[in-house]
């Protein structure tokens, strides 16, 4: 395969995405690290998982992770729309992605997933699309045991309008899961729960 400025561009607009801070982040008045790109990776890996316990095979799985990875590639052009904004706004996020795939060689493999994500209906882009509102949730639910009342009370309306609407029963286990159980949850029971290694926390040989 050739080389093309259009490859070029899609890798320089996904390369924006690191640099673009999500909205939530002014919005909940923090300064937790969360950009655009930083959603999509966590949101790659809950797709993989969702798609996974919903019974689909690695290949499967490895198509929601990539659903996952794109899924706001657009967001390079449109910027990220908050919730008050997206009542006012009519964003043409379709227009957007098929613009930024246009004239690439493999442009109509990634507009045809991209599309499959957008209309909900195969399995995998159920699970992509849970996975991208647990993503959401997750820092809500970080930042509220941080202290953060704002992202308590955003995440206590999650739980009520958002779960049970969620497409997979798997991201709804996942998001009870996530209630009763805390960020750093999983360092602790690996290495205190199970048995720490007090020796070696205290400098000792």
């Amino acid at each position: 395969m050739t080389m093309n400025k259009r490859i070029l561009y899609l890798i320089e607009q996904a390369g924006m995405l690191l640099d673009m801070p999500r909205t939530h982040v002014r919005n909940l008045g923090n300064n937790t690290p969360d950009t655009i790109a930083s959603h999509c990776y966590h949101v790659s890996v809950i797709a993989y998982v969702l798609a996974r316990m919903e019974g689909l095979t690695h290949e499967g799985g490895l198509r929601a992770m990539a659903m996952g990875t794109l899924h706001d590639l657009a967001e390079a052009r449109t910027g990220d729309a908050d919730f008050v904004a997206k009542h006012y706004l009519e964003l043409d996020e379709g227009r957007a992605v098929r613009d930024q795939f246009a004239d690439l060689p493999f442009g109509e493999d990634l507009l045809g997933m991209m599309n499959e994500y957008e209309t909900r209906e195969s399995l995998v882009a159920k699970c992509a699309k849970d996975a991208d509102i647990l993503a959401q949730m997750y820092v809500e639910w970080l930042l509220a045991w941080r202290g953060n009342k704002l992202a308590e009370a955003w995440l206590d309306g999650d739980m009520q309008h958002r779960v049970p609407y969620l497409r997979t029963e798997s991201a709804r286990q996942v998001a009870a899961a996530m209630r009763e159980s805390n960020p750093h949850e999983w360092w602790w029971d690996e290495f205190v729960s199970r048995g720490a290694d007090y020796k070696r926390l205290n400098g000792e040989r």
